[in-house]
């Protein structure tokens, strides 16, 4: 049985999916509100199917931009497996939306107004960080005229750009060397993507030198991607990372996808963290545990607790009670 990929892409954008996952040696799955389906009746992917799809795959792991397939482009981040070859598709947008549209809460907005500092957009995979994050940064360079390194491996969204100067990432440089290069040009905003262990201390150094530094993280919260964070970095460089992600931290964005009480798609609820001497202690002791209760104590400061976005989504009908005990860290919050 011959096996067509398009065939499975046309099914995501169907059945309005974020990523499709194709990993050889198992079925295809579809991600739909943070939650991940198998594609009915669809059979096993075969051992070679994607790279007779894609082309070569050179490395362990990439990602690149392909199609047009099914009219469309998709961002494909692939990895080799014990089994085989795996790749996630992601639909591409056209278009980046303002942060208005996204239903960022004033808390976001605020951010609009750093100079310098480190802001990480974090969630589970296909939150819509990315998103959120490239409309920030479209934001930002609109509002102001700065020099701007765009340093996003792949691009997602055709951003607005304004007056600023912005510069692009230059093929084969390594990020670090790129962030290097930017700081003696007098960049004023970093956004880099997909923060990594590899560049993260220079992205940090960045932050102190005097830029604003933008990234994105995956976690399941705030504390766990604190924890992530300080757990690739090696053992001898971590209490320099905590103490510079402790100085230089501006705010952390979470947010995630809730499937809707009616069944028909999912809500996105957010919640931020604003640094502070609180937050900056407990970074250093890595205590990421208490992050949630200096959230909820924030409120006067401009934090915004995921506990209070699930209770408006309640209130309103567009979650149910049930759904929103899942995520809560204060149920009694709920109402």
């Amino acid at each position: 049985m011959e096996i067509s990929v398009e065939s499975f892409l046309e099914y995501a954008v169907m059945a309005g999916a974020t990523d499709l996952i194709l990993a050889e040696g198992l079925v295809p799955a579809v991600r739909i509100a943070s939650n991940t389906y198998a594609i009915p009746d669809a059979p096993v992917i075969p051992l070679g199917t994607l790279e007779k799809f894609t082309g070569p795959l050179p490395d362990e792991s990439g990602v690149f931009c392909g199609g047009p397939w099914c009219h469309y482009h998709w961002r494909v981040q692939y990895s080799r497996e014990a089994f085989g070859r795996m790749a996630c598709f992601r639909l591409l947008t056209a278009e980046c939306p303002d942060l208005a549209s996204l239903g960022a809460p004033g808390s976001v907005q605020n951010l609009l107004h750093l100079g310098s500092g480190l802001v990480i957009f974090a969630g589970p995979s296909a939150s819509g960080k990315t998103m959120t994050a490239s409309s920030f940064v479209s934001a930002y360079s609109q509002v102001r005229v700065c020099r701007a390194a765009f340093l996003e491996p792949l691009q997602e969204y055709n951003l607005n750009f304004g007056e600023s100067l912005v510069q692009m990432r230059r093929p084969k440089i390594e990020m670090a060397s790129e962030i290097k290069q930017g700081l003696l040009n007098g960049t004023d905003l970093f956004w880099l993507g997909n923060l990594s262990s590899e560049f993260f201390i220079a992205a940090l150094k960045a932050a102190e030198a005097g830029s604003l530094v933008v990234g994105t993280a995956n976690g399941g919260s705030i504390a766990g991607v604190f924890d992530s964070i300080v757990a690739a970095e090696p053992a001898a460089n971590q209490s320099l990372l905590r103490s510079l992600l402790a100085y230089n931290l501006k705010a952390v964005v979470f947010q995630r996808t809730v499937p809707m009480a009616s069944g028909e798609g999912s809500v996105c609820l957010w919640e931020v963290l604003y640094n502070n001497p609180t937050v900056s202690s407990l970074i250093r002791s890595g205590e990421h545990y208490k992050f949630s209760q200096v959230i909820a104590a924030g409120a006067a400061e401009g934090m915004h607790s995921m506990d209070l976005s699930l209770a408006a989504a309640v209130k309103s009908g567009q979650i149910s009670r049930e759904e929103a005990k899942r995520f809560a860290f204060d149920e009694s919050q709920l109402g």
